[in-house]
């Protein structure tokens, strides 16, 4: 069986349904990425033209970060359960 990503070289599955939902979304959160790998890389730009707040949780800032509101940076095992933490207090 084939897992449900997409490899380097290959086009989403759904694109028209991710850019309707990038462009009703109110948070963009990118988590692991190095932003240099497109169409995905270019979902931050996107989301953001359409008004939602942008948030990248990296190791390291990736290629696109400039296109993020917000960044936290350090393994993903510490700041996305932090970051989670902080949504749900509001």
């Amino acid at each position: 069986m084939r897992p449900d990503v997409v490899w380097f070289g290959e086009m989403p599955r759904e694109m028209d349904r991710i850019y309707d939902a990038l462009s009703a979304c109110d948070l963009f959160v990118s988590i692991g990425t190095s932003g240099a790998v497109y169409p995905a890389a270019g979902f931050v730009a996107e989301a953001r033209a359409a008004g939602a707040h942008t948030v990248e949780l990296n190791l390291e800032p990736s290629e696109g970060a400039g296109h993020f509101a917000e960044a936290f940076y350090g393994p993903a095992t510490e700041i996305v359960p932090a970051f989670v933490n902080q949504l749900l207090r509001g």
